[in-house]
């Protein structure tokens, strides 16, 4: 009489989806970040009444998580900081760098990404 088998279950998604997922979250990124710059250009060139620049804004933010897991995502040599080169390889953070660049080191900082990207969300 023959024997059952037995099949392992993976405990980890197989490397064909790891770059499916890699590619869309480059995706996310280059768009957030050209939306979150746009943003800054728009708010930057309308003048607002005096009324309405002394309201409190609400603001729909980035989930810090999110924001965290993208810097680290485009920090490939994991300084706390994303370079020119590491932000080349998105189109929109590429595009925009020098924007959200606001000390202009030729780096972004964790705080100056996450203020730029924050940016794009405001209504």
């Amino acid at each position: 009489m023959k024997q059952p088998t037995t099949k392992t279950i993976p405990t980890h998604a197989p490397s064909s989806l790891a770059r499916p997922r890699m590619v869309m979250l480059g995706s996310l990124l280059a768009l957030a970040a050209a939306a979150a710059l746009l943003a800054t250009q728009a708010q930057a060139q309308t003048a607002q009444p005096a009324a309405a620049a002394s309201a409190p804004a609400a603001v729909a933010k980035y989930d810090s998580k999110d924001l965290e897991r993208a810097f680290k995502f485009m920090d490939k040599n994991g300084d706390g900081k994303v370079s020119r080169d590491e932000a080349s390889n998105f189109r929109g953070v590429s595009k925009h760098f020098d924007e959200a660049d606001l000390n202009k080191d030729n780096f972004l900082s964790r705080e100056e990404f996450d203020n730029a990207m924050n940016q794009s969300r405001q209504p």
